[in-house]
């Protein structure tokens, strides 16, 4: 397996692996979320900014997996003590072969990236029923920072 940055090259296979992200993000909050395909533009333009990367995993040539990571800069509230970090948009690997390491790699590699950045941690977001990514997630040192709360009013 090697990971590395993707080109536009890869749009098809990085599309492909959003409609299983999408599926399954759907399949575990269907009254919020639905299958759906990433626009190409997104991630064209993903790519081709300096700020953000698409960092795939190759085996045999062919993309099994990707993170999306960009930087950012914590809000201008008084409150708020400034950084700028790295934040993971999204984390896929194919169905397929998931529990092979893969997805370890992929944020290992996103902490390289933001460290060669300067950046001063990385954050991410999760569905809360998405208990194999929390697992995977913990495992590589995040810590639960924050909850999002909801209250259905129907």
């Amino acid at each position: 397996m090697k990971i590395k940055i993707a080109t536009l090259n890869e749009i098809y296979e990085i599309e492909c692996l959003y409609q299983e992200l999408f599926t399954e993000m759907s399949n575990l909050q269907p009254k919020y979320i639905k299958p759906a395909k990433q626009d190409v533009t997104f991630i064209q333009n993903t790519i081709t900014n300096k700020d953000s990367d698409i960092l795939i995993a190759d085996i045999d040539n062919r993309t099994v997996g990707f993170l999306l990571i960009q930087e950012a800069t914590t809000p201008p509230y008084t409150c708020i003590v400034e950084h700028n970090y790295a934040f993971i948009v999204d984390i896929i690997v194919g169905s397929q072969y998931q529990n092979q390491g893969i997805g370890s790699a992929l944020l290992c590699e996103a902490k390289k990236w933001a460290k060669i950045r300067q950046l001063d941690y990385l954050e991410l977001n999760v569905l809360s029923e998405n208990m194999g990514a929390i697992t995977l997630y913990e495992k590589q040192g995040f810590q639960d920072m924050s909850h999002t709360m909801r209250l259905e009013l129907a």
